[in-house]
C-alpha cells in the first residue's frame, strides 16, 4: 500500500508486472490486462510472460496461470528494468551480481588509479 492505496501493478514502457495476494487474484489481474489489450488491438506474447510466486517456502502454484488459455511459465527468479527478483523474496543474487559489476568497472580504470599524470586530490574527487 502506499498513501493507502493498494498497487497491484507495476508500468514502465511496454512491461507490466501485476502483484496479486493469491493465484485466483493473479489470474483475475492477467484476464483484465489481456481483455484491455484486445480492446485496444495489442497482443500479450505468452512466450515472454512469466509468472513466479513470492514466499519464503514458495512451492509451485496448483493451477498455471494463463492467458486466454495458454499457460504462462513460472520462474523462480526474473529480472525485471534491470532488477533480479527471486520467489524467496532475497536479494542475494541481485548483490552478487551489483558488486561484480562494479569490481569490473574498477578493474577498467586500473590504469587511471596507476597514472602518475592525475594528481591524487583530482582522483579522489573521482570516487
Amino acid at each position: 500500500m502506499v498513501h493507502g492505496r493498494l498497487i497491484n501493478n507495476l508500468m514502465y514502457a511496454d512491461d507490466i508486472m501485476l502483484v496479486a495476494s493469491s493465484e485466483a487474484e493473479l489470474q483475475e489481474l492477467v484476464t483484465r490486462v489481456y481483455g484491455a489489450a484486445s480492446d485496444t488491438g495489442m497482443k500479450i506474447n505468452v512466450k515472454k510472460t512469466e509468472v513466479m510466486k513470492v514466499s519464503e517456502d514458495a512451492p509451485p502454484m496448483r493451477v498455471p496461470v494463463t492467458v486466454n488459455g495458454e499457460p504462462i511459465s513460472e520462474v523462480f527468479s526474473l529480472k525485471y528494468l534491470g532488477a533480479r527478483f527471486s520467489a524467496e523474496a532475497l536479494c542475494d543474487e541481485e548483490i552478487k551480481t551489483t558488486l561484480a559489476l562494479a569490481r569490473e568497472r574498477m578493474g577498467k580504470l586500473d590504469s587511471l588509479w596507476r597514472s602518475r599524470a592525475i594528481s591524487p586530490p583530482l582522483k579522489a574527487r573521482l570516487i
